[in-house]
């Protein structure tokens, strides 16, 4: 039985894109771990038992993924090399709502962040002009005081993901104001960023799957793509556009940051693997994802070093003929959890840095931070920091076991 795959309109796909080409289904899955909110195909007011599947999926997760998905990363997990020299970014994934010690949270773990460029996407508004208590806008809306962005360890934030709307338009404009009162950069509102790193220009393209307020519009331009909607076409026009003209403006290497994926899943679902390959051909270096709440694992690209494509082995050819390295890093997991999210995979999160080289990527690493409670409230730690605790030491070889050992940090 071949997997449905949805096609993107740009670039065409060829058997290269869409590899491994068929998937075998998984069989007997539960019926939460098949229910998916980015589809946008229910919602949580009217569709109850979606909803009451949803909560279970986020307590049990769903570890599994198809053979072939498996296949492929045990054999790609040796083929990451290790961060090398040469310029660097750090990247994190969701920094949510912690609940308290807003400022300090992170304090433990801001070494880990020693890229050139530090990103992360900032996974709620942070308006001091609304409530930031627990549920004020909404079951499952956010908005944090501005003190969150006092103790984050980063240089750029993206800012538009599925939260970015929870506190409306004013929430918007605030946050982006409380951002660049704080010499903080950002992308993904009406606008990409463009920073340095080291000796590079770097295009930060940001995209979202959508939004969870899905019954208002927002007057800003917030780079939706649906990538989560199975059985159609996904249109990467824009995003494909934008990659060409960062080059055309002359950066020197482009990271496309993606709000995507299926939350609280171990692997990347098979349309993402083609999505990621897609934008990967359309030009960009780098694609850094977020938004499952859960570690993912890596893939490393070769383009156009006319490299078969294989279990194991993400390889393109593109007419640019122009040979390169690429990395797709589809989940980073949280850098700050909200207190909801009570799973030790979606407790903690990836510090991962990768450094570039003439030829592209050169080498990627990555660590692990895990967040617990003390007398100030909750904080991060390095994961290693926290193995006294059997169910951390378990996290721990989890993630091991997940991601390859050979590029930890």
């Amino acid at each position: 039985m071949i997997w449905a795959f949805a096609a993107c309109t740009v670039p065409e796909l060829g058997p290269e894109l869409v590899f491994p080409w068929a998937y075998t289904p998984e069989q007997d899955l539960e019926a939460y771990q098949q229910v998916r909110w980015e589809t946008e195909t229910w919602d949580p007011l009217v569709d109850l038992d979606q909803a009451l599947l949803y909560a279970q999926k986020s307590l049990l997760h769903r570890p599994s993924a198809p053979a072939e998905s498996l296949e492929h990363f045990e054999r790609m997990r040796p083929a990451i090399p290790p961060l090398a020299d040469g310029p660097s970014l750090s990247f994190v994934g969701d920094v949510m709502w912690v609940g308290a010690n807003w400022a300090h949270y992170a304090d433990d773990v801001a070494a880990l962040l020693d890229g050139d460029l530090r990103v992360g996407n900032l996974e709620t508004p942070v308006d001091p002009n609304q409530s930031s208590a627990s549920a004020a806008l909404g079951l499952y809306a956010y908005n944090a005081p501005p003190e969150l962005l006092d103790g984050l360890p980063l240089d750029v934030v993206q800012l538009n993901n599925n939260h970015t709307l929870d506190a409306g338009d004013a929430g918007i404009a605030a946050t982006i104001a409380e951002v660049e009162a704080r010499g903080l950069g950002w992308t993904g509102v009406d606008r990409h960023a463009v920073a340095p790193a080291g000796s590079l220009s770097v295009a930060l393209l940001s995209y979202t799957w959508g939004l969870n307020v899905r019954d208002e519009t927002s007057s800003h331009d917030l780079f939706v793509v649906p990538f989560g909607h199975l059985g159609e076409p996904i249109d990467l026009t824009g995003l494909v556009a934008d990659v060409a003209a960062a080059r055309e403006d002359g950066a020197d290497r482009t990271v496309v940051l993606v709000h995507w994926g299926f939350e609280y899943e171990y692997y990347a679902d098979p349309q993402f693997l083609v999505l990621g390959r897609a934008i990967i051909a359309a030009g960009a270096d780098l694609v850094i994802g977020s938004g499952p709440h859960v570690a993912q694992p890596v893939e490393i690209c070769e383009v156009d070093r006319g490299v078969a494509a294989e279990v194991g082995v993400c390889a393109l050819e593109t007419p640019a003929g122009e040979p390169r390295t690429a990395a797709i890093v589809p989940s980073l997991a949280n850098f700050g959890a909200s207190p909801s999210l009570s799973t030790l995979p979606t407790r903690g999160g990836l510090v991962v840095t990768v450094s570039f080289g003439a030829q592209g990527v050169s080498g990627l690493g990555w660590a692990a931070v895990g967040q617990t409670v003390g007398a100030q409230g909750p904080f991060l730690s390095r994961i290693e920091d926290l193995t006294a605790d059997p169910e951390w030491a378990a996290e721990e070889e989890r993630l091991v076991a997940l991601l390859g050992d050979g590029w930890r940090r």
